[in-house]
This record gives structure tokens, C-alpha cells and sequence, in this order.
């Protein structure tokens, strides 16, 4: 939740870098669109259109603030304001103008930040989902209205289901690879060749660990054992990310390149 990692053995932490995995437990991106999507989602049922948006920005500054306002968070937090402010005022986000003045904005007050491996690593991952998921996801579209013919027989609904799953996780997690593939290999000289596969796999899990375990924290500050019961209706997410990243997190299946110019 605080993307605290203090916790987590070293050879846990190693095998989620093993996995491509290691933006789970640093807050990044994804987190962060979770709690926007939930905090708008809710303040404005709560407190009606403007007041609610107004309510879930100061949510995201506050979580921004509480996890250590490092630039990926940074950069999400004011991604995720710009979309919402572009909902109500009933204009479409343009995904590169937001990204750019998001980095713009994060340089304004360190212009150092663009040497800094976590926001290249936010802003060419960001980059990725922009770019490449729409037409991706335009082309799995027009697929899907004459697929292959034992595809047609699956129940009405399944195949829409399966396209969703796939444009969510395997499409973004794909196009997030192919854009920050050239960071990785310059500052640490290596790629997990089965990141996709493990990110597929566990990504699922995520918005439910964010969401149970964040109502665990709240409602347990004022019932505790209340909030130990939530703990517990969460934990099967959490026991799961860490089984599978366990399985996979060996040392085979990562490809050491050797330094790069």
C-alpha cells in the first residue's frame, strides 16, 4: 500500500526484480490509477461532480505525500488529476500532452529528475500505454467482430470478457516492456525474459490487494479486530502475488546484455 519494501526478504525483493515485477511493491503508475479511478469513483457519489473531484485530487496529493513524492508517483498523481479535470469539463485526456507537462512540471522543480532511472522508467512506460495500446486495442476490435469459428460457439459475453483481460493486462503490460526495454538495459544490464508472463499472471490480483487492504488500514484504525478480518479476506491476493513470483523468481530466464552506450 506505502510501498514500503522493508518487510520483504532480499531474496523476495530479488525475485520480483527477477520478474519484472518490482513496480508492484514500489508505488508506481498502476497504484496510483487505482486509488484515482476508487477516490473518484466514491467522492463523487459522496459530494457530487466538482466537490468530488476537488475531494479525490486532495486524496491524491495526500498519497502522493504519505508514500515519499518520488517522481513515477509524482508524474501519476498529476496524470490522474488532468484526467479527471478533463472528464468534468467534458474534454478527451490527450494522453502526450498530459505526459509532457506532467515531466515538465516535475522538471520546473528539479531538473535533474530526467537523470533519475524511476522517472524514465514512469515516462517511457506511460509512453508505451499512449502510443501503442489504442491501436492494439483497435485492431483486437476488429478481430474479434468475425473471429475463428470455434471461438464463435464460446456463450455470449465470454469473448468480450477475454478480449477486456487481454487489452488490460497482456496488451499494456506489453507495450510498458517493448518502451522501457531500452532503460533497463542501459542502467542495469539485463531483461527478464519472463516478466510478461508473471506480470499477466498477477496483475489481476492487485486492484483487489490496493482496495481490501486499503479498507483493512482505515477500518482498522478505528476497530481493530474489525480491520483484522478485512486483513484477512485480503490476504489470499497477497499470498498469491508472492506465491507466483516466488515460482518464477529463480535466477534462469533473465538475459544479462552487458553494458550498453
Amino acid at each position: 500500500l506505502l510501498g514500503d519494501e522493508s518487510a520483504l526478504s532480499e531474496e523476495i525483493q530479488e525475485a520480483f526484480r527477477n520478474t519484472g515485477t518490482a513496480h508492484i511493491i514500489a508505488i508506481s503508475g498502476f497504484n496510483m490509477t487505482i486509488i484515482a479511478a476508487l477516490a473518484f469513483s466514491l467522492m463523487s457519489r459522496l459530494f457530487g461532480r466538482w466537490r468530488g473531484m476537488a475531494a479525490a485530487v486532495l486524496i491524491l496529493v495526500l498519497y502522493t505525500l504519505l508514500v515519499g513524492g518520488q517522481p513515477p508517483v509524482v508524474r501519476a498523481a498529476i496524470f490522474g488529476g488532468l484526467a479527471m479535470f478533463g472528464r468534468q469539463v467534458g474534454r478527451r485526456q490527450q494522453g502526450l500532452n498530459s505526459l509532457a507537462l506532467a515531466a515538465a512540471l516535475l522538471a520546473v522543480f528539479n531538473p535533474f529528475v530526467v537523470w533519475e532511472v524511476g522517472f524514465q522508467l514512469s515516462i517511457t512506460a506511460t509512453l508505451g500505454l499512449i502510443l501503442y495500446v489504442p491501436p492494439a486495442e483497435q485492431a483486437l476490435q476488429r478481430w474479434m467482430q468475425q473471429p475463428p469459428g470455434w471461438l464463435r460457439r464460446l456463450p455470449e459475453g465470454t469473448l468480450a470478457a477475454g478480449a477486456g483481460w487481454i487489452s488490460e493486462y497482456f496488451l499494456c503490460t506489453l507495450a510498458a516492456q517493448l518502451m522501457t526495454l531500452p532503460v533497463f538495459l542501459y542502467h542495469f544490464h539485463e531483461i527478464s525474459l519472463k516478466g510478461l508472463l508473471v506480470n499477466v499472471l498477477v496483475l489481476p490480483a492487485q486492484p483487489a490487494v490496493m482496495i481490501l487492504g486499503g479498507l483493512a488500514l482505515l477500518v482498522g484504525l478505528l476497530w481493530g479486530l474489525a480491520g483484522q478480518v478485512l486483513a484477512w479476506v485480503a490476504w489470499p491476493c497477497v499470498a498469491y502475488t508472492l506465491r507466483i513470483v516466488e515460482l518464477f523468481g529463480g535466477a534462469g530466464g533473465v538475459a544479462h546484455t552487458g553494458p550498453f552506450s
